[in-house]
């Protein structure tokens, strides 16, 4: 077998500091994500991040990527529409079949949002000196590699990275 696969590999102490750096990300990630959150639910936000994705998505694939029913999914772009945040039309392909996009102003919502989370982080790097900043972008960008491999061997969704697990679990 594989030494990668076999228990014991992986020494306690390195998986204990990916945890806990893998934390203090998620927490500075959620600290961003809680100024927008008197603005846009969880929900909400992982369906204009997926309709961000997607550009125009009709309610089928919407409801599919996030798991929910589609009376539940056609609430959700009502609420969202009612916002301002994002705008259905009839589909050109098929004039039986609506399509969602984000509006300038759901655009907006996920610039400031991503603007928060870079300024949040920003000030985290700020603190490490530009010798550990240049070692952990190096681990970051090797680590991203390695997960990439492992994603695409997955064979129950291999159509999905990382950004995108890490949006919905996030958001």
């Amino acid at each position: 077998m594989n030494d990668h696969h076999e228990l014991g590999h992986f020494d306690p102490a390195t998986g204990a500091a990916v945890e806990s750096a893998a934390a203090a990300l998620i927490a500075v990630w959620a600290y961003s994500r809680h100024s927008a959150a008197t603005m846009v639910s969880s929900t909400q936000l992982q369906a204009l991040l997926t309709i961000e994705r997607h550009v125009e998505i009709n309610l089928g694939r919407l409801g599919e990527a996030l798991g929910a029913l589609p009376s539940s999914t056609s609430r959700l772009c009502d609420r969202l529409e009612a916002t301002g945040w994002v705008r259905r039309s009839v589909s050109h392909d098929d004039r039986r079949e609506l399509t969602i996009r984000l509006t300038p102003l759901g655009k907006t919502l996920l610039e400031e949002l991503l603007a928060q989370r870079r300024d949040d982080l920003s000030r985290v790097m700020d603190e490490m000196s530009p010798s550990a900043r240049k070692a952990l972008l190096r681990g970051l960008q090797a680590f991203t590699a390695a997960a990439d491999r492992v994603a695409d061997q997955r064979v129950d969704r291999p159509d999905e990275n990382w950004a995108l697990i890490a949006g919905r679990f996030l958001a």
